[in-house]
């Protein structure tokens, strides 16, 4: 598949942007424009079944963490981008020092305001930058669907490197973009365009092999991948292809949704966690979520 004529493949091996936009003018655009215009997938409000798979989501990472982690204490966590505050929250109803980092408060504080105190808003990377100046270090860090909006990817994994204790994890969940199964559909016309590319909010496209070589490169080793419901497979049935028809699409949501909810509502969490992890070995799955850990 040739990719489109604004991107280009990188040395890690994933997609980025050829042009990209000046740092003021992506911070502008996040602090500005991104959660105020409805620029993103968050919503104003949230039904019952969106919040408990938000919940659902936080407790499976939890689990992983601390499997990887060997302790199930509580301890400093950093969200990076942290939204609308979700991790921020159920960490610290667990007993976490929590802080979080984003560029604008306005979604935190339609959700979460009392934790407005434990958000500094700003440059994402000039916010790491003053942490690791301070000397600080956390036990987990999460990065939330941030990656891919970052102007250099490198950089970023790299200061957390130096924020990180020596037994902590770096969450990092980015979309699974020019997958085996995006690319069939594009190849065999289910599907008429690369509808995950989208600028300029994304500006890198990643992939499982490209994750891992910009993981080592920045001295991290993966130590878990798992995925998540492959929402993707409904492309290839013409009744729910979303892409084609955008009136599938909210039934295709809500039927992840209703998936993953019944698991995580019925199923072991070491069942569950194997079975997303099972999704990603497959390379099925929208998202990537990889666990990190200090080389």
């Amino acid at each position: 598949m040739t990719p489109p004529d604004t991107l280009r493949l990188n040395e890690f091996g994933f997609y980025e942007i050829k042009d990209k936009p000046t740092p003021a003018a992506l911070s502008d655009y996040y602090a500005k424009r991104y959660y105020q215009e409805n620029l993103t997938t968050y919503q104003p409000e949230y039904p019952a079944e969106e919040l408990e798979h938000i919940e659902g989501k936080l407790r499976l990472r939890h689990w992983v963490l601390e499997q990887l982690r060997g302790a199930s204490g509580s301890g400093a966590f950093l969200d990076i981008g942290s939204g609308e505050g979700w991790a921020l929250a159920y960490f610290q109803r667990q007993g976490w020092d929590v802080l979080g980092l984003d560029f604008s408060s306005f979604s935190l504080e339609k959700f979460h305001p009392t934790l407005r105190d434990r958000l500094r808003t700003g440059d994402l990377y000039e916010g790491v930058q003053q942490l690791a100046a301070d000397g600080r270090q956390f036990d987990v860090l999460w990065l939330d669907n941030v990656l891919e909006h970052v102007l250099e990817p490198a950089d970023l994994l790299r200061l957390c490197r130096t924020l990180i204790k020596p037994d902590g994890v770096l969450v990092v969940d980015v979309p699974n973009d020019f997958s085996a199964l995006q690319q069939h559909l594009l190849a065999s016309g289910q599907i008429d365009r690369p509808f995950w590319v989208v600028l300029p909010d994304h500006l890198s496209y990643f992939n499982q092999p490209g994750l891992r070589n910009l993981a080592a490169a920045t001295g991290w080793h993966v130590a878990k991948i798992i995925g998540d419901q492959p929402i993707d497979l409904n492309l290839l049935n013409p009744a729910t292809n979303y892409v084609m028809d955008r009136t599938a699409g909210k039934g295709a949501h809500q039927t992840r949704l209703a998936q993953d909810n019944f698991l995580l509502r019925t199923a072991p969490l070491p069942a569950v966690a194997a079975y997303y992890e099972a999704l990603a070995g497959v390379g099925l799955g929208r998202s990537i979520v990889a666990f990190l850990q200090p080389i």
